[in-house]
């Protein structure tokens, strides 16, 4: 597989990210995905959640505004952060590493979560850990991401090296102190959504290309037509896995 042209977690990959799905958002599914993943979470507005991977934050404000309570946000990317600042003052963003934190943020929260965030993760169950000692007892934790699909080898997958495996996640979060609990399929969402998503690329193909010329069109609309037909030939999928703080 070549090097990508640009890395989509970089601000300007979060930039055409958020021009293609027509808000602050970097993960698949846009709106209809957050009111897929919170529909069995209360709305209370007393509530602490935490983003996890919140890039511009857009996925943090859809949630404080429509009511599950006070949302903190996390990204190493400075300048993704500076904008959700900017654009959301009434989230607080913090710029740090996923492993710092214990060490950035001093509350704990009632909710953790990811939304295609926890695959772009290196140490994964250090990360899992990490959030851990910010969660109340009896706290939540929902992962929102891509899964090894059932039809994948063994061999790491060059598309998505950093899916789940859910032979194994619920003893990655038994060892980073959650109790795992219920994963639901989203597999066949997924193959919907990302079929959409290249239909908009297209469709934003000269917007892209005044952003980061055409050869990150080139690269952009390659990517995600190839993570398509990864989803669809069951090399990927994709997964809501719940666990509590134990």
């Amino acid at each position: 597989m070549t090097q990508p042209a640009m890395n989509m977690n970089s601000f300007e990959g979060k930039r055409i990210l958020a021009l293609v799905r027509e808000g602050d958002y970097a993960h698949a599914g846009e709106e209809e995905a957050i009111e897929r993943v919170f529909r069995a979470v209360p709305k209370q507005a007393g509530s602490w959640l935490l983003d996890v991977g919140c890039g511009r934050g857009g996925s943090a404000e859809y949630l404080r505004r429509h009511g599950w309570g006070h949302v903190e946000g996390i990204d190493r990317d400075v300048e993704s952060i500076e904008y959700a600042r900017a654009t959301y003052p009434e989230v607080e963003f913090h710029a740090c590493d996923v492993l710092d934190v214990p060490r950035t943020i001093t509350r704990t929260f009632d909710l953790i979560y990811m939304l295609n965030a926890f695959y772009a993760f290196e140490r994964q169950a250090d990360a899992l850990a990490a959030l851990r000692k910010v969660a109340k007892p009896g706290a939540q934790l929902v992962i929102f991401d891509y899964t090894v699909g059932a039809k994948s080898s063994d061999a790491p997958n060059p598309m998505m090296p950093g899916a789940i495996r859910l032979s194994e996640i619920a003893a990655t979060l038994r060892d980073s102190g959650w109790e795992p609990a219920v994963v639901e399929d989203l597999s066949a969402d997924y193959a919907r959504w990302y079929a959409t998503f290249v239909e908009r690329i297209q469709l934003k193909r000269a917007e892209i290309e005044k952003i980061g010329g055409a050869e990150s069109y080139d690269f952009v609309f390659s990517m995600y037509s190839g993570l398509h037909g990864f989803i669809v030939q069951g090399g990927v999928g994709g997964a809501i896995v719940h666990a509590r703080a134990d």
